[in-house]
């Protein structure tokens, strides 16, 4: 009966709601960009990486607003463009949960969401 519920378990085991990779795109009209971040949670700071690979880049600051489930960060991308988003996390207990909120990069702001892989 154990071995039954072990697989269970192992789903059900998570994490923080916000750690894990992330998938999605930001909307800059005709020009949508692909949009990937991992996340991770260490029980007092939130660290993040945009875009994994040879062209990555770290946040320099999150926070999260956790009664309201809003995470904030910033970044400084290869070109040393500063980049910075704000959004509200739903679905937070789901399998399918995402964050929607606006990216700003450059001094433009953009509509993005990405969901939890």
């Amino acid at each position: 009966m154990v071995f039954l519920l072990l697989p269970l378990a192992g789903n059900a085991q998570e994490g923080h709601p916000i750690k894990g990779t992330w998938r999605g795109e930001i909307d800059m009209g005709a020009d949508s960009r692909a949009l990937v971040m991992i996340m991770d949670y260490d029980g007092d700071n939130i660290t993040g990486m945009i875009n994994p690979g040879r062209t990555s880049y770290r946040f320099s600051s999150a926070d999260l607003d956790a009664p309201n489930w809003v995470l904030s960060a910033g970044a400084t991308n290869r070109d040393g463009v500063d980049i910075s988003f704000m959004a509200t996390l739903h679905e937070i207990g789901a399998r399918n949960r995402y964050l929607e909120g606006t990216w700003t990069e450059g001094g433009s702001s953009y509509p993005f969401r990405v969901n939890r892989e």
